[in-house]
């Protein structure tokens, strides 16, 4: 049985991905600093599912004398939020220091890695400067024939897209310096490893915030009557959306990949993950969905903003022969039913 360490696993993605490859027969161990807002409802869950849990955190070197050597490391832990500018540090030493951390300890254990990097690696500058309009709800890309290496318009933004440049919050830096660091080491200690530049990423058990989780927040104020802010380009901004079943089931192919005895290994290899050009949506058209009424509306735009983000997933789809299936409705469908089966746990977090 093939052992998996997930750092960060308390959290929405890591929480979702333990209960997921339990079933699927994985030794799974979680370890989580637990200072996300609702991780520390999933221990019970750890422990009903047999999922081993430790309590650690990735900044403390001495933490990692507990890890239990694992086959795969899936790094999930991570200071989330994009518009952090008070405290810098913190995003460094969680986003930066703590992967070196985890990468000095997957060399010395001959581990293999899979990171959660953003599509804040990408400067809002250089995604920002692509002609576009708006069409009804959303921003839309106007110029077929502007061209930018990393970009089309029928697809959105690949790999080949410059990680140079200014405007990616202090998040987006703190990430695209780990990123960058996986593929060094990976390179130079023969490191097996995959990183994924993620868009929205959505679910149930994602404990939304403004700054965070946008998609899950909105269902949560609409659900519990509290306002929604929106900051910036009039909420015409767009986002390609993937949900968590989608995302256990490429990170299991991922998991397979790295497993296997297969000549095709993965040495810091980079995937744009999203849910890709026919998963889009904007902020508008999901207060639309929500029927939310209670919108405060902030004309200054936030740092490093990207108003158009959409994922080109060509790369991804055919290494992995994966495909999201969820579309947003159905996603959408699945948080509310989640909030529903959970709201007097919500109530108490939120009001």
């Amino acid at each position: 049985m093939s052992k998996i360490l997930i750092l960060g696993g308390a959290g929405f993605v890591g929480s979702n991905l333990a209960f997921y490859l339990k079933e699927k027969e994985f030794d799974v161990t979680v370890v989580d600093n637990l200072v996300r807002r609702g991780s520390e409802n999933n221990l019970k869950l750890f422990k009903q599912k047999n999922i081993k849990f430790i309590h650690g955190d990735i900044r403390n070197v001495e933490d990692f004398n507990n890890f239990p050597v694992s086959d795969i490391v899936l790094l999930t832990a991570a200071q989330p939020s994009a518009i952090n500018y008070t405290n810098p540090v913190f995003d460094i030493t969680n986003n930066t220091s703590g992967v070196l951390n985890v990468l000095e300890w997957v060399r010395n254990n001959n581990s293999k890695l899979i990171f959660w990097s953003t599509n804040k690696t990408y400067s809002g500058n250089i995604c920002n400067q692509i002609p576009m309009e708006i069409n009804d709800s959303r921003y839309i890309w106007s110029d077929s024939n502007f061209k930018l290496l990393g970009w089309d318009i029928n697809n959105g933004f690949n790999e080949d897209l410059s990680v140079d440049g200014k405007d990616h919050s202090i998040y987006g830096l703190s990430k695209i310096n780990a990123d960058l660091m996986i593929q060094e080491w990976s390179d130079a200690f023969n490191i097996e490893s995959i990183i994924n530049r993620f868009s929205c990423l959505s679910g149930p058990n994602q404990w939304g915030k403004a700054e965070q989780g946008w998609v899950a927040w909105f269902a949560l104020a609409k659900k519990l009557g509290l306002p929604v802010t929106v900051y910036g380009y009039g909420g015409n901004q767009v986002r390609d959306c993937l949900f968590t079943p989608d995302i256990n089931i490429l990170i299991h192919k991922q998991i397979n990949h790295l497993l296997s005895s297969s000549d095709n290994k993965c040495y810091g290899e980079v995937f744009n993950v999203g849910g890709g050009i026919d998963n889009t949506i904007s902020v508008n058209e999901v207060i639309k969905k929500l029927e939310i009424n209670n919108v405060i509306l902030d004309n200054n735009c936030r740092r490093a903003d990207q108003a158009i983000y959409i994922s080109d997933i060509t790369k991804v789809k055919n290494f992995f022969e994966w495909n999201p299936s969820i579309t947003f409705d159905v996603g959408l469908q699945s948080i509310n039913t989640w909030i529903d089966n959970n709201i007097e746990v919500l109530e108490k977090l939120y009001i």
